[in-house]
């Protein structure tokens, strides 16, 4: 009897679907993508549309497409090609994170400031991107 519960359980829990994987912090997908230069990668964490400010090029945009931000992002970094990035400082409140960093490339350094908010679904998504000149 034990026997075909316990095969009974088994084959119930194998059926059910699994807990989906756990998602990688946001931070550290910021953190790696402005380190790689993978513009595409960071994109994927934006919301629909996002702010976005690059004062080295003269982009300020307070919404953007995710879209037309990864093309942009793509052109800065083969511009401003990254040979360092760091957080600064980290925190969060109530349904949000914000990070800031230093961006370094050939010469010249970039403050970067990120702000993503949680979505519905528990995950975080980016809605701003700022790099300004140091």
């Amino acid at each position: 009897m034990y026997t075909i519960i316990h095969f009974t359980f088994g084959l119930f829990l194998w059926i059910l679907p699994g807990k989906p994987i756990i998602e990688t912090d946001i931070t550290q997908t910021v953190s790696t993508s402005l380190r790689s230069g993978d513009a595409g990668r960071l994109s994927a964490r934006f919301a629909k549309t996002i702010e976005l400010v690059i004062d080295a090029e003269k982009i300020e945009f307070s919404a953007v497409q995710a879209t037309h931000a990864e093309l942009i992002l793509r052109s800065f970094f083969r511009k401003y090609p990254p040979h360092r990035f760091d957080f600064v400082y980290r925190g969060a409140s109530d349904r949000l994170r914000y990070s800031t960093g230093t961006y370094e490339t050939d010469g010249r350094t970039f403050s970067v400031y990120v702000l993503m908010r949680q979505t519905s679904d528990n995950n975080y998504v980016i809605n701003a991107l700022h790099f300004r000149k140091e």
